[in-house]
């Protein structure tokens, strides 16, 4: 379904958590704020702004397990790692390749969301 983004148990857990209108709540307001945050990172990171990179890095990576999206979070705690340490030269591609399974994610979040939404 996802490609292997989303770790089905961590979606089974917050089933278990609030059910699935929580995990609908949940995927909804990631599906508005992952975007948002990734464009201020982008923006910070054409002024040499390096603050909103390590925001959103940390902020992903908290989300995106709680979510089950494995790579996702691992992308962005390695953004914000670089960000921390000043590893500028790193962090166009992590960026790039963040938002690009970010894209593939999203698909698997909207596939769980419709069933649960229902």
């Amino acid at each position: 379904m996802d490609g292997g983004y989303i770790d089905d148990k961590a979606i089974s857990a917050l089933k278990e958590l609030g059910g699935g209108s929580f995990v609908v709540q949940m995927i909804d307001v990631f599906l508005v704020y992952a975007p948002k945050v990734m464009a201020e990172a982008r923006a910070g990171l054409a002024k040499g702004d390096l603050e909103p990179l390590i925001r959103m890095g940390h902020s992903l990576r908290s989300s995106g397990r709680n979510l089950g999206m494995i790579r996702m979070a691992e992308l962005a705690e390695k953004v914000e790692s670089a960000g921390r340490s000043g590893q500028l030269p790193l962090l166009p591609s992590l960026l790039d390749e963040l938002e690009q399974v970010f894209s593939l994610t999203k698909k698997g979040l909207e596939e769980l969301r419709r069933p649960l939404a229902s």
